[in-house]
């Protein structure tokens, strides 16, 4: 999959060229203009360097077909998550609705996008920015948060394997079981796997 490169103009407002070590993570946001595109967004955070006060930047942005454009390199700092910005890489998701909610193509970039940053700094977190600020962004995985863990699911599943919390939670949300149930089936023999299929078979 390609990545083009189309980094902003540096400037105080969206690109400010202070460099960032020890990354933690990865942020996901959705753009919150529905039926934009990944340079239309792009475009806006360029202009920013023209100065009406806003600060605000991502390092990728995916595009409702797919595409994928960084704006930022990865060791700079990006306006987009308040505190996180010092250790954290954000990735903008465009979407078709008001709901927020990504399409097939855009999913799957996401997905492959996440996977290639991991290849580089290892079992990183993913967040949405609404787990650092509070804002409801991604709208449509906040208000949604079982599609959030889904997704989280799909983005690690070939990194590492999922983990039995991880299973448990994805049971939890999806059949609504109840402790003792679930402590029931890991009892048995190879309790373990079979926890974590059931979950693999629910995404």
């Amino acid at each position: 999959m390609n990545i083009n490169k189309m980094l902003l103009t540096i400037n105080k407002y969206s690109r400010p060229a202070i460099g960032m070590s020890n990354i933690k993570g990865i942020v996901i946001h959705y753009v919150g203009n529905p039926n934009t595109s990944a340079l239309a967004n792009r475009n806006y955070f360029e202009n920013l360097k023209n100065g009406n006060g806003t600060y605000a930047s991502s390092h990728y942005i995916i595009g409702l077909d797919g595409e994928i454009i960084m704006c930022i390199p990865e060791n700079e700092v990006a306006y987009h998550a308040s505190n996180a910005n010092y250790n954290y890489i954000g990735i903008e998701c465009c979407h078709p609705n008001s709901d927020g909610k990504f399409n097939e193509s855009t999913i799957n970039s996401l997905i492959w996008l996440c996977k290639d940053i991991i290849s580089r700094y290892g079992n990183i977190d993913i967040i949405r920015h609404y787990d650092v600020t509070g804002k409801k962004c991604p709208l449509y995985y906040v208000n949604n948060k079982n599609e959030w863990d889904k997704l989280l699911i799909k983005i690690k599943e070939d990194n590492n394997n999922m983990t039995v919390d991880e299973a448990v939670t994805i049971l939890k949300n999806n059949l609504s079981l109840e402790d003792n149930t679930i402590n029931f089936l890991l009892c048995y023999k190879f309790g373990d796997e079979l926890v974590k299929r059931i979950a693999k078979n629910i995404i």
